[in-house]
Formats: C-alpha cells, sequence, structure tokens
C-alpha cells in the first residue's frame, strides 16, 4: 500500500467533476481563443480569469472577492488552469472594457451607453458551442427587454424608479442570453432602441443565426423599429401603446370573439393598422375593467389591449399566446440577478460592469450545458433546476485530496459512479 505525504478534503468536491468535463471539452481553449492573449507579464490567462469566477459562482460566492477563499481551500487542485486572486479578475474586466458612448434624447440630454462588439460575439459563439443556441433552427425567437439594476456606483444614474442604477439592453432566445448593452439608469427604453436591435441582431447574423420571429414590450413600439424588422423578413409581435386611434378603432370592430386565455375570458379581434411605412395588422383583446366605469372612446366599461404584429395568419387567441410567454423570456433576469449575481456588479463604471454582465451570461450557457449534462445522471435535477439546488446535488460532493509518490489522487464522496464516470468522459 502507497503511503500517503498529504491530505485534503473540499466540501465542493463537485467542481472537480465539473472541470474535468470542461476541459475535456475544450473550454480553456475556446475562451482564450476568442479573446486573445493577455500581456506576458500578466501570468494568468483570460480562461484563467473567467473560469475562475464561473467556478465561484458554482461554490456560492455572490461577490468577487470569494474567490481569494475558495481558491484556498477549493479551487487550487484544478488542473490545467491557475487560480487567480479577486483583483487580478477585475483587471480583467478592465482590460476587456470598451469605451462609453452618449446618445442624445429627444430632450437633448445625454444618456450613455456601452457597446461591447467582441464579447457578445464571444455571447454567440458561446451559446453555439455549448448547444443552447442552434443555428439551423427555424423556430428561433427573439425576445428583448431593458433590465433596471439597482447600483450604488459612481457613474449609476436615477431611473424612473426612483433609484440609481443602470437599464441595459438585453436580447434573448430560448431563455439564453445573446446580446447585451449597458446603459445608464435614466435612459429611456426608446431611445436609440432601433440601432440597438441593428446591432444585436447583426451580432447574431455573423454567426449565421437567423430569428424567424421576435418578441418584444412597448419599448419597441415604434415606426423605424417595425419597419426595420418587416424589411428583415422577421414576424414581430411588439406590445402596441394605447391611443386614441387605435381604441377607436377596436371600438367598431365587428369580428370580435369570445375566448378564454389563461383562465381570463376575454374578447379578441384583429384589424388593418397602418404603422410607419407598412400596414400591420392590430391583434386587439379586451376584457371587463374592475371599476365598471364607461370610457367615452369605446363607450364600454372595458380594459384594451394592442399587439402589432406583420404576422396576417396566426389567429388572435394564438399570437396572444405567443407574446406573453415573453414572461418565460423574463426570468431570464431573475436567473441573472440572483444566481449569476447581475444584482452584485462589482466596479464603479458602465463599462467594465458591462463586461461584468456578459461574462455572466456565459457563465449562465455554460451551466445550462453542464445541467443538460448531469441532471441526466443525478437524481432530483433537471435541465430546468436553479442553481441552489445544483450545488446541494452536485457541488456539495465532498472530495478527498491525497498525494502518493508524485500522483495526486482525487476520491469522491458519491456512490454515483455514473456522475464519475460522466465527469471523466468526453
Amino acid at each position: 500500500m502507497l503511503k500517503n505525504t498529504n491530505t485534503k478534503v473540499t466540501p465542493f468536491g463537485g467542481i472537480h467533476l465539473i472541470h474535468r468535463r470542461l476541459v475535456s471539452e475544450g473550454i480553456i481553449q475556446f475562451i482564450d481563443n476568442e479573446l486573445g492573449n493577455r500581456s506576458k507579464l500578466s501570468g494568468y490567462k483570460y480562461s484563467d480569469i473567467i473560469l475562475s469566477r464561473f467556478y465561484t459562482t458554482l461554490c456560492g460566492g455572490n461577490a468577487t472577492e470569494d474567490v481569494n477563499y475558495i481558491r484556498k481551500n477549493t479551487l487550487k487542485p484544478l488542473k490545467k488552469i491557475s487560480i487567480p486572486s479577486a483583483d487580478t479578475i477585475l483587471r480583467g474586466d478592465v482590460e476587456l472594457a470598451t469605451s462609453c458612448e452618449f446618445i442624445e434624447t429627444d430632450g437633448k440630454s445625454k444618456n450613455k451607453v456601452n457597446i461591447n462588439p467582441k464579447l457578445n460575439k464571444f455571447l454567440v459563439r458561446a451559446a453555439i458551442k455549448w448547444g443552447q443556441l442552434n443555428s439551423d433552427s427555424k423556430d428561433l425567437v427573439y425576445d428583448f427587454d431593458h433590465q433596471f439594476i439597482p447600483a450604488e456606483k459612481y457613474d449609476a444614474t436615477y431611473s424612473y424608479k426612483n433609484k440609481k442604477g443602470y437599464f441595459p439592453g438585453v436580447a434573448t432566445i430560448g431563455n439564453i442570453p445573446v446580446y447585451i448593452e449597458g446603459r445608464n439608469g435614466n435612459c429611456n427604453v426608446k431611445t436609440a432602441q432601433l440601432s440597438t436591435h441593428k446591432r444585436a441582431l447583426s451580432s447574431l447574423g455573423q454567426e449565421g443565426v437567423k430569428p424567424q420571429r421576435a418578441r418584444m414590450d412597448s419599448g419597441s413600439y415604434i415606426k423605424e423599429v417595425t419597419d426595420y424588422f418587416h424589411q428583415q423578413g422577421i414576424k414581430f409581435f411588439i406590445r402596441a401603446n394605447n391611443s386614441e386611434t387605435l381604441l377607436e378603432q377596436a371600438a367598431d370592430a365587428e369580428n370580435w370573439k369570445a375566448r378564454t386565455i389563461n383562465f381570463q375570458d376575454m374578447e379578441v379581434a384583429s384589424f388593418k393598422y397602418r404603422f410607419g411605412k407598412y400596414e400591420h395588422r392590430i391583434v386587439a383583446y379586451r376584457f371587463a375593467n374592475k371599476t365598471g366605469q364607461v370610457s367615452v372612446l369605446t363607450n364600454d366599461a372595458k380594459n384594451y389591449l394592442f399587439i402589432i404584429t406583420n404576422d396576417w395568419e396566426v389567429p388572435e387567441e394564438q399570437a396572444i399566446r405567443f407574446y406573453n410567454k415573453r414572461g418565460d423570456s423574463e426570468r431570464v433576469f431573475d436567473i441573472q440577478n440572483n444566481d449569476f449575481n447581475w444584482n452584485t456588479m462589482p466596479h464603479s463604471f458602465l463599462e467594465q460592469n458591462t463586461v461584468y454582465l456578459i461574462i455572466m451570461a456565459f457563465a449562465h450557457i455554460v451551466y445550462k450545458h453542464i445541467l443538460d449534462i448531469f441532471s441526466a445522471v443525478v437524481e432530483g435535477l433537471s435541465k430546468t433546476s436553479r442553481l441552489k439546488k445544483f450545488i446541494f446535488r452536485v457541488i456539495n460532493i465532498v472530495a478527498r485530496f491525497t498525494r502518493s509518490g508524485r500522483q495526486d489522487i482525487v476520491h469522491f464522496a458519491t456512490n454515483n459512479k455514473a456522475l464519475i464516470g460522466l465527469a471523466n468522459s468526453g
């Protein structure tokens, strides 16, 4: 029997199973090929920096500084990477940042916006590589929204929510972030909205990703936006703002039909509506208001909602159900904020914090990939499990590290042979 000269134990042994799997799939080469080389004097590669931040998150860390504890007790034995300090990780964000631009609103106020094409390309390519985005799919849905993130940062500005923070624009496909732009908190969502959509779709298109449909809230109810999506051949579904014209046309419509959607009794109808350069379709639905007050415009006591679309074939009920699935994509923000720590941005300035948001979106993509794999062999996990459940069932496997002669040996405290075998395959 060989004599063990050194023994260490970590409660986060599952990280070593995950790292083995990701290394076998080429994650180190992918990161460094996409992001390039750092200075030869730096001592750490971008793969070291990004994987250290990712693994710290998987261990339950919610601040960059948490790596200083976790690397000493858990991450140091990982093969093929070096674990930097928190200061080095934060310097990596600074290196990857791009300068902010300023956009002017109709009221002539200046708003700060941060655009990072390199990291957004990295994000799309990561989603493709790890099976979360299929560029060959003929049913890709582009969702877009702005997410206000409260943040007491040096350059954060007050929003309409009376809090300081940032207001990034985020495009998702299949509940995965694929494009992120930083904006300051007081930037109106309609400001330069078309430019943001153009950059997002261009970033996707460069990687062969072509969405067939798009869902957006009323922040994209802009003539230039609907014109652009129509010209691109994308079927759009956008919440239309109530207006006197729309309400009067809805009241005059004769094709109202009774329907029950998501347990809500309502009436639905559709009619032609010119908006911008083209004639589109309004899908309208109405239901009794709670006050019983009669509107002078519609001569009834009902609430009206409108969706503008260039899809003339989809039935009204199906169009409404499709649009309402925006709620699924909005859960991405809950996951990013609470599982991948968007709510604890580490920097004082928008440009570095935009890098952080994109890197943590990358972490979400890779997490979804390993969840797809490990949920097949771990009881209680599914492909939609949140990070907390994954930590309990996979990350918290205890590992014991021994050194015998010149060989490091890892022992995992689990009877799940399929789990260990899966991690060692690839």
